[in-house]
């Protein structure tokens, strides 16, 4: 059930990715009379189709990419009284237009669900730091226990996902300074002198590269619903139980628990229960369901607990427009800094996810919730668009750098030439595939 789950939205994320990057295409070729002959999403057989128009429409049985086919000499021939409308009878300024038409369209796509998601607004942890190390750069700098990062160099960063972003925006802006208060002191003012790369390495989180962990709330293993027929009534938990040991090992919070119930799919956990001031002893034994292992428990959430770790960021439709354009703005530098590091070797292969890890994160994100998955929809996003604009036969990139050196030569670059490139290109996507699948099953296994 996992597995048709994630399938499910790596198909709703790559159909609709698609469409928006083929529309883009193909809005722009009629915008300039380019005749259209078929607007497919998919590849291989054809599972449906109709004609509308000039334009054959199609779905095909293989998600994972599309195309539309214009009228082009170079490919069949063409009636005299339609020349003016085949692709390639076209200069080259409409050509370029309509083939960077499906990348832009995909950060178009990326600006949109991020307005929609920072005006419905996004609830996270505030960035309150935990334990430190000694030495590191954190500690080096005068943060301490318990403080909370108010901003970097002058931007808000009420999250730890809002600090983090700030974070890599500023990296080219060194030193950093940041806001910082806690219980026992004012505002202070520190400055953050940065060692190394941490672009090098950023799986390793900026925490950790910074040298301390952010403080995680931390929810006591109290019982607060319980699912009928469930392995904990089964057991003949109670609402209000508070559990305080797993096996003879003491629970120190709810994620304690939740990891031993995880860990321990269909058998015998003992546990150790406070009720109404006695202490019992229980037996749990978690069941597997819909792939996942459960206890068929909730938590109990103190009623102070949203307003001390978190805090819902909302802004206004104007606000959120303006913050999503600076958001794939900067999204867009990352990748690009991220794709140069890979090219010149800074930056480990082990990087590039495949189909398999994109539909592992395309169902955790929709489990998350609605705003999860549409910040994931637009992540994916940028990086479909950007990966078009590699300069690299087959791809988008790869036709704009034909034109590019028909601009400069003045004439069409030779079918023998883009033929040998083509090939090339061809062996360059395989291996990326290769790369991508082999990281997939690496994670897997």
């Amino acid at each position: 059930m996992v597995f048709i789950y994630a399938l499910g939205f790596f198909l709703i994320t790559t159909s609709i990715l698609t469409t928006v990057h083929e529309l883009g295409h193909f809005l722009v070729a009629k915008k300039f009379n380019v005749k259209v002959l078929r607007f497919s999403i998919g590849f291989g057989k054809i599972l449906t189709s109709f004609k509308y128009g000039e334009t054959q429409y199609t779905l095909c049985a293989l998600p994972l990419g599309g195309f539309i086919k214009m009228l082009d000499e170079n490919e069949t021939s063409v009636e005299r009284s339609e020349k003016h409308r085949a692709f390639n009878q076209q200069n080259v300024y409409i050509r370029i237009m309509i083939i960077v038409a499906g990348p832009i369209a995909n950060f178009i796509l990326a600006i949109i669900l991020y307005t929609v998601v920072f005006a419905i607004g996004v609830t996270g942890v505030k960035p309150i730091v935990g334990t430190l190390e000694t030495p590191s750069i954190a500690q080096q700098s005068g943060i301490k226990k318990g403080d909370q990062l108010l901003s970097i160099n002058g931007i808000s960063t009420p999250t730890i996902s809002e600090f983090s972003m700030s974070f890599i925006q500023s990296l080219n802006k060194t030193p950093l300074y940041i806001n910082v208060i806690s219980d026992t002191s004012n505002l202070r003012k520190l400055k953050l002198n940065l060692s190394g790369d941490f672009l090098s390495n950023p799986e390793q989180g900026i925490d950790r590269y910074l040298g301390f962990k952010f403080a995680m709330p931390k929810l006591e293993a109290i019982i607060d619903q319980i699912m009928p027929n469930s392995a904990a009534s089964i057991a003949g938990l109670q609402i209000n139980d508070k559990i305080l040991s797993e096996n003879h090992t003491h629970i120190d919070s709810w994620s304690d628990f939740v990891n031993t119930v995880q860990n321990n799919p269909n058998k015998k956990i003992n546990l150790r229960v406070e009720r109404d001031d006695n202490i019992i002893n229980i037996t749990l034994i978690p069941k597997i369901e819909n792939g996942l292992v459960k206890a068929g428990v909730n938590v109990l959430i103190p009623n102070n607990y949203l307003d001390e770790w978190l805090v819902l960021v909302k802004k206004n439709i104007f606000d959120a427009f303006i913050e999503a354009n600076n958001k794939v703005y900067q999204l867009i530098l990352l990748n690009l800094r991220m794709i140069k590091k890979m090219i010149i070797g800074n930056v480990s292969l082990d990087q590039i996810n495949g189909p398999i890890s994109i539909a592992n994160y395309a169902g955790k994100s929709a489990q998350v919730g609605f705003v999860t998955f549409l910040s994931f929809l637009a992540i994916i996003s940028i990086g479909l668009g950007l990966l078009n604009l590699l300069p690299i036969p087959l791809l988008d990139g790869g036709h704009l750098f034909f034109y590019l050196i028909e601009l400069i030569k003045g004439s069409a670059v030779s079918r023998s030439f883009q033929q040998v490139l083509t090939r090339f290109g061809l062996f360059v996507i395989i291996l990326i595939t290769v790369v991508a699948l082999y990281n997939d099953l690496s994670r897997l296994l």
